[in-house]
């Protein structure tokens, strides 16, 4: 063989050895970078959602205690998910949530749908039909949170 080839076919596939080597380092770098704009897009969305139920739990819990006791204040706790946008922000989870997740998201809301119906038939703070599902709420938040971390 040549040595003018020999030179050309190692300068070559030293090339090609370059050029793949940085596809690859390049492809790796993209990945980890959409991955981070993922788990930033559901770290986001768990904010929003456990932000709104807890302003949700709050109007509940000042309805409850009589510190919100104008004639609206039970119309008021009917909506509290509406107006707290529970529900908008449980479908921004349907898009950026797991499963896993999407099942206990479903479970708090559900909670906080017996939590608001305690409320609006105007059972005071004391009650324990209102601690009941006060606690109930906040346990199923806790464990929510809990599973939340772990997909972050």
């Amino acid at each position: 063989m040549d040595v003018e080839l020999t030179g050309f076919i190692n300068t070559a596939l030293g090339a090609v050895i370059a050029l793949g080597a940085s596809a690859f380092v390049e492809w790796r770098r993209w990945r980890r970078e959409r991955d981070q704009r993922t788990r930033d897009d559901r770290r986001a969305a768990y904010i929003s959602f456990l932000n709104a139920t807890a302003a949700a739990s709050e109007t509940l819990i000042n309805i409850a205690r009589g510190h919100d006791s104008d004639e609206t204040a039970f119309a008021r706790a009917g909506t509290v998910l509406r107006d707290s946008n529970v529900l908008s922000k449980r479908l921004e989870l349907a898009l950026a949530a797991d499963d896993t997740v999407l099942a206990e998201v479903t479970r708090m809301v559900v909670l906080l749908r017996v939590y608001r119906d305690v409320v609006a038939k105007g059972v005071t703070y004391e009650a324990d039909e209102f601690q009941e599902a006060r606690v109930a709420f906040n346990e199923q938040r806790d464990r929510l949170t809990q599973l939340m971390r772990k997909t972050l």
